[in-house]
């Protein structure tokens, strides 16, 4: 595989690439403006922060306001920055989600090219494009786009400073440094939408020196990550560390509960009985409401937030075989290829559009499939292995924590090119045989 990057003018003047981007911004458009209703809602509060950023200049859910950590921070900063009427209009949401998911596709374009696909990277941009996971998530109010696009940019950085730590002394010197800090800055970016990349940063950062060992190249960029990344990190343990009376918060203090969403007794006996299609939580939200009353006071969601990682961890202590399965089920819902029905008694049009999802999935994972087998051995070194450890590290922690098909969101870029080098593969091979056959 051509690891060399491609000079910038190269892709600018690339025909292709213009336009994929403007197929996009008509498919991302589109969804955008057929989705104006739904984005007027607040699923997960994130408008309710920006707003209190606005108005009391203050991460806060509450009023009085009491500082939180229940949710990243970076996703409700940009939905204050990015609205000129200070009221985060569904307008201002959806014109966000579209610049981010054109830059998403763009930049998958341009990773594609990097990975030295460049006759095909139109393909890999398209099924970011319209890939229904990250056309759903469009519509509503949450962080998976801005996931999805941070991911995107970390695995381009992760494959340029690959191709610079095999390079000669003079470009080495020249630009791993600088290269590094930029991977750090994207993937901590990333940390800021949503803690899950912090393991994804682990994994990279352990990895780097193993595989550039040469003149210690790989251990000095994974040094360099590491200084960045605790730099950018500082000041959020920080805050967290003031308002939550000398505990340290890295991520949030959403985890304990998204640990007990899969690991509880209710759950766990709607996986053993097996004769209900959906699973209604409402009675395991009402029951630790009651057990830990919500108060305003920050100290009191940092102690909620203990309270739930405690009570999952005793879930599991005392049912193993429970929280095996519960384990293999959730990593089968983050991977399957049709979204989970979410009602007993869902329509048939709704039935139907989840059919067709699946449909597309199942082409698509095909397609990644034999991509995997045309790429070979080299998915287990860099640069293809900074995708293969995006998706191990995603799977890994919602193997753990609640788990859906939304969730792997920040992986698509990964499945698409995957796909991409699968199709290329079979175009390939056809065009062998055309030439034998003749």
């Amino acid at each position: 595989m051509k690891n060399d990057l491609p000079p910038a003018y190269r892709l600018l003047a690339d025909r292709r690439f213009y336009l994929v981007l403007l197929a996009a911004l008509l498919v991302r458009g589109a969804v955008g403006y057929v989705s104006l209703g739904r984005l007027a809602h607040d699923p997960d509060s994130y408008r309710l922060l920006a707003i209190n950023l606005i108005e009391k200049r203050s991460f806060t859910l509450e009023d009085p306001a009491e500082p939180t950590a229940y949710r990243p921070a970076l996703y409700p900063l940009l939905l204050a920055i990015t609205s000129p009427s200070g009221e985060i209009k569904p307008a201002e949401v959806a014109a966000l989600h579209l610049v981010m998911g054109v830059l998403t596709v763009a930049i998958v374009y341009a990773w594609a090219v990097a990975m030295g696909y460049p006759k095909w990277a139109w393909l890999a941009a398209m099924l970011t494009a319209i890939d229904p996971v990250l056309l759903n998530q469009a519509m509503v109010v949450m962080t998976e786009t801005l996931g999805t696009l941070l991911a995107a940019a970390a695995l381009l950085a992760l494959t340029t400073l690959s191709t610079t730590l095999i390079s000669d002394a003079q470009r080495y010197q020249k630009n791993m440094v600088v290269q590094a800090i930029n991977v750090a800055g994207a993937i901590m970016l990333a940390v800021y939408s949503r803690p899950t990349f912090l393991v994804w940063l682990a994994m990279c950062t352990v990895v780097l020196p193993f595989f550039y060992y040469r003149q210690s190249r790989g251990l000095a960029a994974a040094a360099v990550i590491s200084m960045i990344s605790a730099f950018l990190l500082a000041p959020w343990v920080a805050r967290n560390y003031l308002i939550f009376d000398n505990h340290i918060v890295l991520g949030t203090t959403h985890g304990g509960y998204t640990l007990l969403w899969g690991n509880n007794p209710e759950f766990y006996e709607f996986l053993r009985k097996g004769d209900e299609p959906v699973w209604n939580s409402d009675e395991l939200h009402a029951r630790f409401n009651r057990e830990h009353p919500k108060q305003q006071t920050s100290i009191n969601e940092w102690r909620r937030d203990r309270a739930a990682y405690a009570e999952a961890k005793e879930t599991i202590r005392q049912q193993p075989g429970m929280f095996a399965w519960s384990t293999l089920v959730r990593v089968g819902r983050f991977w399957r290829l049709a979204p989970h029905a979410l009602s007993a008694d869902e329509s048939t049009s709704r039935r139907l559009a989840r059919y067709a999802v699946g449909a597309f999935y199942l082409v698509e994972f095909a397609l990644a499939l034999v991509g995997v087998f045309a790429v070979g051995r080299k998915l287990w070194s860099p640069p293809w292995l900074w995708g293969v450890l995006l998706a191990v590290s995603f799977t890994l922690v919602h193997a753990f924590f609640w788990s859906n098909i939304r969730m792997r969101a920040p992986v698509v870029p990964v499945i698409c090119l995957l796909a991409t080098a699968g199709f290329a593969q079979l175009v390939s091979r056809q065009k062998e045989a055309q030439t034998d056959a003749s």
